[in-house]
């Protein structure tokens, strides 16, 4: 294993992977281009779900997934990758106490803008905001939302703020809350904002 702290999005991976059981749902709620969600892929949940705004980030994790053997996966639905706003996954996810529901264990978010396609286009604060919550409304007990912030565009500043202004006055009898930065780094490098579930 190479330095995974030199890497943000790497950290975060590595961060989630224990989370995901072979009997777990897991949620890539902005799959871009689709290396998040191979990589989840590849640690085996019984059911992933990725979601994306833009077609063309659907059609780019679609494409990735199949190269690499995903193909029976998609077409027998254990893997779902949706065109959707993030922030309508609770209404496509089963939540994790429906009956017979995989009990949704790790929800990754890495915002931003999709690399290579239009950098006007990022996630905002707002729905950023109501995508967390839905993530909330459906994680199970002691499992984790993992949010990769950027904020070296002023809507990723936004985003920011609002997330961790949020995150710091969350009931700290139901929620714990982690917050990683790389404080020696210049230029606004990638942050790291964790919730989990307690019992």
């Amino acid at each position: 294993m190479g330095n995974i702290i030199r890497q943000t999005t790497e950290l975060a991976l590595h961060l989630v992977r224990p989370y995901v059981t072979p009997d777990a749902a897991v949620i890539d709620a902005t799959c871009g281009n689709g290396h998040d969600t191979l990589a989840l892929a590849e640690m085996e949940p019984a059911q992933l779900y990725a979601f994306d705004v833009q077609e063309q980030a659907v059609r780019a994790t679609t494409e990735l997934l199949q190269r690499h053997g995903y193909s029976k996966s998609i077409a027998d639905g254990r893997i779902t990758v949706c065109c959707q706003a993030h922030e309508q996954m609770n209404m496509i996810v089963p939540h994790s106490n429906s009956t017979g529901a995989a009990p949704v264990r790790a929800v990754v978010f890495n915002l931003g803008y999709l690399p290579g396609g239009d950098k006007e286009r990022t996630t905002c604060a707002d729905s950023t905001l109501a995508a967390v919550q839905a993530a909330m409304e459906l994680i199970a007990p002691d499992g984790v939302i993992c949010i990769t912030m950027y904020s070296g565009h002023p809507e990723g500043k936004r985003e920011k703020t609002a997330l961790l202004e949020f995150a710091s006055v969350l009931d700290a009898g139901k929620w714990h809350t982690a917050y990683i930065s790389m404080p020696n780094q210049k230029h606004d490098p990638p942050e790291i904002l964790l919730l989990t579930r307690k019992q």
